[in-house]
């Protein structure tokens, strides 16, 4: 079965852009022409390295450019890029705010696994010296909780 978004952004103006979000990953499609040309991009929040907004200008669009630090050739910034009118920001702000919580809860979640694989790792340690686990049984359980 299919993630489902739990939230929907669509910018009608700037690009006509729809922006789905989902609880690992983010899906960006730019819809093309007659809804033929439709380009879609999906990537994880953990790859997104930095969340850009630039502002409108007087007769530009602004945009919000996610950074996951490939974004070297104009093909790939154009992907990661999401164009607003001036009358869509504060609907921006709300996207780029939403993203960088996502983000934020993914790292916390990924120290909490690596504290909780440390602990592990000690207790195991304590029950190898003990001996009531063999170098073996240490050496096999100690390759599952790296491998996780």
């Amino acid at each position: 079965m299919a993630e489902l978004a739990f939230k929907e952004y669509s910018f009608k103006k700037g690009s006509k852009t729809t922006v789905y979000l989902y609880q690992s990953s983010i899906e960006i499609i730019h819809h093309g022409f007659l809804g033929k040309f439709n380009r879609v991009k999906l990537m994880q929040f953990k790859n997104i390295t930095e969340v850009i907004i630039k502002n409108p200008g007087f007769a530009s669009n602004g945009s919000i450019i996610l950074d996951c630090g490939n974004n070297k050739n104009k093909n790939e910034r154009h992907e990661n890029t999401i164009e607003f009118a001036k009358i869509e920001k504060e609907l921006a702000i709300d996207l780029k705010e939403m993203i960088e919580t996502k983000i934020e809860e993914i790292k916390g979640q990924r120290a909490d696994s690596a504290i909780d694989n440390f602990d592990k790792l000690k207790k195991l340690k304590e029950l190898a010296d003990l001996d009531i686990l063999s170098e073996e049984e240490y050496q096999e359980q100690k390759e599952r909780i790296l491998e996780s």
